[in-house]
């Protein structure tokens, strides 16, 4: 299997491993994007993720709910589970070599994926911190993520997706780098 592939399903697995630990009680608290809850955080997990099988299904890319709760049909739980089983049965079906139309043009499969992975891999974390936990990222995604991320922390956060970066503590592990140049703290 390619190793993108193998990358991107072990993100979702990741945001399961989550989703079925959030006691029912903490989809409304606060998580570590600012204004939104850990629902609002679910919901733009799955609204991204049908934003990428938009594109790689080649019905090519769409904008992002304004709502992300929106995209949250019936209980978390569910709602991720069928998104996450919807993206699942996609990715054994995906050609990485194949393009396909994307808001940066043309690109390939792998690309989208490679890109993307930083969604469900880091909101994953977000989620946790929602429900009061502690969770460990795939570390594989988590250098992948890290590699591509730390010459362009800047625009990350001129996008005003991110907050700015923040400088990592002592001895941080590869995890806690990547956050913490995502604008999270982690200590």
């Amino acid at each position: 299997m390619n190793h993108v592939l193998a990358r991107y399903q072990r993100a979702l697995a990741g945001v399961s491993a989550v989703v079925d630990r959030v006691p029912e009680h903490r989809w409304t608290s606060a998580s570590p994007c600012p204004g939104w809850t850990g629902l609002h955080v679910l919901g733009h997990i799955i609204d991204g993720q049908q934003q990428i099988a938009a594109l790689l299904s080649g019905q090519g890319p769409r904008e992002p709910l304004r709502d992300p709760v929106e995209a949250v049909v019936g209980q978390p739980v569910t709602a991720w589970s069928a998104t996450c089983r919807s993206m699942l049965d996609l990715l054994t079906t995906v050609d990485p070599n194949s393009c396909v139309a994307s808001h940066h043009g043309e690109v390939t499969g792998e690309w989208v994926l490679t890109t993307a992975v930083i969604e469900p891999l880091v909101h994953a974390w977000d989620l946790a911190q929602a429900a009061g936990f502690e969770t460990v990222l795939d570390g594989e995604a988590v250098e992948a993520c890290l590699t591509a991320i730390a010459p362009m922390a800047e625009q990350f956060a001129a996008t005003g997706m991110y907050a700015p970066s923040l400088t990592a503590p002592a001895r941080a592990t590869a995890q806690q780098q990547l956050l913490a140049l995502l604008g999270r703290k982690t200590a």
